[in-house]
């Protein structure tokens, strides 16, 4: 585990140094502020962050799937709404749920979640020292990743992944 967090420290100082000036911004109380123009930038260092970890880890990496994000942003929205990070979908919906109204046909590896006013790399560190959430970001069985949040008028963030296993869709032979 502290190989890991040696590589994700490395990782964050270089994302750091790239990260365009342009981008989200943080406050001098120290809030983190996404702007819609963010969002492309930020869904593409948190996948290649991912990616940068599994492959320091051995494992092959997540292509980002519009359908698994959709399922991502409804869940961070809704939990914006609900006022607490948890799992479940205010209508009762679980992770299961939300993926299969998304369209995704793939198997669900995992969800992880948070709230916080960190950046999403910050949110990624803490989720890999999780353990249990570490482990399932750098599952060998996740082939695809949605990513989105919310982030409410104070500033708060409801980040999810959701990462799945594309490789179990069905192939319809061409003839």
């Amino acid at each position: 585990m502290l190989r890991i967090s040696g590589v994700l420290t490395v990782l964050l100082l270089g994302l750091g140094a790239c990260a365009p000036q342009s981008g989200p911004s943080v406050s001098s109380a120290g809030v983190y502020s996404i702007r819609s123009g963010d969002v492309a930038d930020i869904q593409y260092r948190m996948l290649d962050s991912v990616n940068a970890l599994r492959a320091g880890a051995g494992v092959a990496p997540v292509e980002l799937d519009a359908r698994l994000t959709a399922a991502a942003e409804t869940h961070a929205r809704d939990m914006s709404r609900q006022q607490r990070a948890w799992p479940f979908g205010s209508d009762g919906s679980s992770p299961y749920d939300r993926i299969g109204r998304s369209g995704y046909q793939g198997t669900l590896v995992a969800e992880l979640y948070a709230q916080t006013f960190e950046t999403e790399l910050d949110t990624l560190a803490a989720w890999i020292d999780d353990g249990a959430w570490g482990e399932e970001i750098l599952s060998p069985d996740a082939t695809d990743m949605g990513f989105s949040w919310k982030q409410d008028n104070t500033g708060l963030l409801w980040w999810v992944i959701l990462l799945g296993d594309g490789s179990t869709l069905a192939v319809t032979p061409a003839f």
